[in-house]
């Protein structure tokens, strides 16, 4: 009988071995868990600094589509978008160049105004009156069309 109770001890794991096998399992899935954290922090910082930019874009694509042609200086607001609070601040300075201004634009979530995640720069020209006649894009008359 005692071959059999000798081999039948050798066929499973030992307590230590099984510990040893749980140690390792647990530090890769730490290691594991650690890289999906910081995955998860890199996709949403690249979604904050996608959206500032888009909202910077969408400032001075609005100051040119409104034609409006501010003095020099500084202007802040904050708007909501994408379910969150958003500070901007436009900063209108001179070129030297006649009817032309530099607007720069930089935005921020609300709670951390002072981490700036994007900042775009443009140029705005002070409209011309149009001449008589030309009131389609480009001073091109409107009646002139493409012709096929």
């Amino acid at each position: 009988m005692r071959p059999e109770r000798a081999a039948r001890r050798q066929a499973g794991f030992t307590l230590l071995e099984v510990l040893v096998a749980m140690v390792i399992i647990g530090l890769g899935l730490i290691a594991v868990f650690g890289q999906m954290n910081q995955s998860l922090l890199a996709t949403a910082t690249l979604r904050d600094k996608t959206l500032a930019t888009w909202i910077a874009l969408d400032r001075l694509t609005e100051l040119r589509v409104t034609g409006e042609f501010p003095d020099v200086g500084t202007r802040r607001d904050e708007i909501d978008f994408a379910g969150q609070r958003w500070r901007y601040e436009l900063k209108f300075s001179d070129v030297g160049v006649p009817d032309f201004r530099r607007v720069d634009v930089s935005v921020a979530q609300a709670e951390a105004p002072g981490r700036t995640l994007a900042e775009v720069a443009g140029f705005l020209a002070r409209r011309q009156a149009d001449p008589a006649g030309a009131s389609g894009w480009f001073g091109a008359p409107a009646e002139a069309g493409l012709q096929r």
